[in-house]
């Protein structure tokens, strides 16, 4: 029996280095006590180091936000208070060559006989290659849709130009005639000059939101708080519409790292778009939960829904049915969803329809 339980522990051993992400054990004063070789090859430390020198977590892996300071409190302290008994974060680490790393590591509490929680084990990834990819892509795609807005702007503009064009010849040839029975004429050219260089205005603004949708600012923040803000921002423009805003903010939503204003933006596109989709009045409902390892955020209409004809585009770049719309609002919001990681969609209802924004939690 007794070569049983030591072919256990040898086989338990040969499996915790050999497995290919981190496993370090540490206790309340952060000394570590386990650490086994993937940890060895994301830090830079050896085994050896660590233990002759007595490290602890933090001075293997100095964990810091991308903005440069060094996180306030260590997630894995947080288990030792006994509200949690697991917790996942993403977040840089310093190896030994001062190089830097993105990882995510999942903490869980271990306790003793008596229930008490002793220790506590972080299970650490290295995803630098992942979000470089994905920081790659949405670059890449960024541009693709750039160059693709390029030409559309382009299309775009030349309509209004050509309209002012046209009404500033009418303007010069009413000067030369220099026929003051022709004011009202003349009022009507200005008016009509003025619209279409709002609306290259408008163009421009939503060409350089676009620009800068996919470049973010994060921070750890409360969705459900961002979502009762938009609402009582929305709520005067709804009242006037008939339209009643309807929040139902899930208990057990974490907070998540996010660019607050960038998200606002997103979900704002939304919103006023359900409530313009409803000039006779109606309900829109938002709500918040937690699924898996995903923040889920529901925003549902009872509008007139989408014709099927039309659900292919409703991402698409300059796609609007608005007459006033210039169609880039929701492309702006699917891009800021995705540079969080995160998807957008949408589907069509008896009546109305639902927009669903899953964000990643870590």
């Amino acid at each position: 029996m007794e070569n049983v339980f030591k072919d256990k522990k040898y086989i338990q051993e040969i499996a915790l280095q050999s497995i290919n992400d981190g496993v370090f054990v540490f206790d309340r004063n952060r000394k570590i006590h386990v650490f086994n070789t993937a940890c060895e090859r994301i830090g830079g430390f050896s085994k050896e180091e660590v233990k002759k020198n007595d490290y602890s977590c933090l001075d293997i892996f100095k964990c810091h936000s991308s903005d440069g300071p060094n996180l306030s409190l260590c997630p894995g302290l947080e288990l030792f208070e006994g509200k949690r008994s697991k917790i996942s974060r993403e977040y840089l680490i310093k190896t030994k060559d001062g190089g830097q790393k993105w990882v995510i590591t999942n903490y869980s509490s271990i306790k003793n006989e008596k229930g008490e929680i002793e220790y506590v084990v972080g299970v650490i990834s290295d995803i630098t290659e992942r979000k470089r990819f994905n920081n790659e892509f949405i670059k890449s795609k960024t541009l693709s849709t750039l160059g693709q807005f390029s030409s559309e702007l382009a299309h775009e503009i030349k309509n209004p130009l050509n309209a002012i064009t046209i009404q500033l010849l009418l303007l010069e040839r009413e000067i030369n005639k220099n026929n003051l029975n022709s004011k009202k004429e003349l009022h009507e050219v200005v008016r009509v000059v003025k619209e279409e260089i709002a609306r290259l205005n408008k163009l421009m603004e939503d060409c350089l939101e676009f620009a800068r949708s996919g470049n973010l600012n994060r921070t750890y923040e409360d969705v459900g708080q961002i979502i009762k803000e938009l609402s009582a921002l929305v709520n005067p423009h709804a009242d006037l519409k008939g339209v009643n805003i309807h929040l139902k903010i899930g208990e057990r939503c974490p907070q998540i790292l996010i660019d607050k204003d960038k998200l606002k933006q997103a979900l704002l596109n939304i919103i006023i778009n359900a409530i313009e989709a409803m000039p006779g009045g109606g309900d829109v409902n938002i709500k918040v939960k937690k699924e898996d390892d995903c923040l889920k955020i529901s925003l549902k209409d009872t509008g007139p829904g989408i014709p099927k004809e039309q659900h292919d585009n409703v991402f698409n770049l300059f796609y609007s049915t608005k007459s006033d719309g210039t169609g880039v609002g929701l492309t702006i919001t699917q891009n800021i969803i995705q540079a969080h990681g995160g998807n957008i969609r949408f589907r069509n209802l008896k009546k109305g329809a639902e927009f669903i924004i899953d964000l990643p939690i870590s």
